[in-house]
């Protein structure tokens, strides 16, 4: 039977799935995903799977021809998998090489690694390119405070641990959507426990901020909001203590929102934002927090993304119109945002505005907008459309390095 060619990849994978008798709980789990992952990619609400992915799939259903679950012959591979930033060797190499047993040479001092660090959060703020110049910190940064934090003549083990899980924290961010996956687990998995090994609550909410994030970008939606629940739990004991556990409780609120909307299940998503913005809209006006964008502009931020998840375009778009983006401090973050609007329109099927926001976007935050799986699929929406689309999605193209 010929598969109509505009069939989407998620409706392919179905027919190919149960055309070889497998059940959707089977498959996921072959693959090591769960149900819900699987059902969410086959229903479109989740991008396409990345080419490993897709050949993974192809070999347990027995498709010897990719294309038939791409249904285009020429898919860039760029499209669906992350593209190594130049310098992620030396960045792996520094998490790789931490001591495996007590660290040796004379003790790093913390005050410095407290600067190095606050160096590098401030970088990952305020620059477009944030890659990039954080591929210059992080391996001496994630170098030092790894010894620190394993040294016997560490003169505050406590604050070197909190210190190394931020930093880890902070290598999730530079290594998220590039080709080397393992890493991202690595270093999240590492920062959790490291954190936890503190004590310090405030580092093992931001390293289960980070989790929860890799959890539900990899469709993993029970594991997010196990992980989130617990945190909660942790954190509601003492969140009336100072605004920054105030605004780590609020952090992980957001996560339960934006998880639940991922899942449809939009009262339980807007249920939790509205306990999320109760509390972040309680915070000191200039409160922002480098790791989370935790903020008063949280609420708004998030609603977007949970607007846009549950197909809501205007309450999205409404949201927008109440946060002007010179108020998203981060400039990453306010590159994102731009990206989260973008998909609004292209919910609605407003090609120039999605256009007009990419840019924006790309002007604002090369780097996140390069590394963005979103911006690849509307991209490759644009140059599929019609003449004008063509033009805007080539160029959008060629500013993020992928091929038109």
């Amino acid at each position: 039977m010929a598969l109509d060619p505009a069939l989407p990849v998620g409706r392919r994978i179905q027919y190919y799935r149960e055309r070889a008798g497998k059940s959707r709980a089977v498959l996921a789990g072959l693959l090591g995903r769960s149900p819900s992952w699987l059902k969410q990619v086959e229903a479109g609400v989740l991008l396409p799977p990345r080419l490993p992915m897709l050949t993974r799939i192809a070999q347990h259903l027995g498709v010897d021809d990719l294309s038939l679950l791409t249904g285009d012959v020429s898919m860039p591979r760029a499209l669906y998998s992350g593209m190594d930033h130049a310098a992620l060797a030396s960045v792996r190499r520094a998490v790789d090489g931490a001591p495996l047993g007590t660290a040796g040479g004379p003790a790093p001092r913390l005050d410095h690694i407290a600067v190095q660090l606050a160096d590098a959060w401030r970088t990952r703020m305020t620059r477009g390119d944030h890659r990039t110049a954080l591929a210059e910190l992080l391996p001496p940064l994630v170098s030092a405070a790894s010894v620190a934090a394993s040294h016997p003549e560490c003169t505050d083990r406590r604050r070197a641990e909190a210190m190394y899980a931020s930093a880890l924290n902070l290598t999730q961010m530079y290594a998220a959507f590039q080709g080397d996956g393992n890493l991202v687990w690595r270093v999240a998995e590492r920062a959790l426990a490291t954190a936890r090994a503190s004590g310090d609550p405030q580092a093992i909410a931001t390293s289960c901020w980070f989790l929860v994030e890799a959890f539900r970008k990899s469709g993993q939606w029970e594991s997010a909001q196990t992980l989130t629940e617990d945190a909660l739990r942790l954190l509601n004991p003492v969140r009336t203590e100072n605004p920054e556990l105030a605004c780590a409780w609020a952090d992980i609120a957001y996560h339960a929102a934006i998880t639940h909307a991922v899942a449809g299940e939009a009262g339980d998503a807007w249920r939790w934002i509205d306990r999320a913005k109760a509390v972040s809209d309680a915070l000191p006006a200039d409160h922002w927090s480098a790791p989370t964008s935790g903020s008063r502009q949280a609420a708004a931020l998030h609603s977007v993304t949970v607007a846009v998840e549950l197909r809501q375009t205007g309450t999205a778009l409404r949201w927008a119109r109440r946060l002007p983006e010179a108020d998203v401090i981060a400039v990453p973050r306010r590159g994102r945002h731009l990206i989260e609007v973008a998909r609004a329109h292209a919910l609605r099927g407003e090609s120039e505005k999605v256009a007009e926001r990419l840019t924006t976007a790309v002007e604002v935050a090369p780097e996140t907008a390069r590394w963005s799986e979103e911006t690849r699929a509307m991209v490759r929406a644009l140059i599929d459309g019609g003449p004008s689309d063509q033009v805007a999605g080539r160029r959008l193209a060629d500013a993020i390095g992928m091929a038109a």
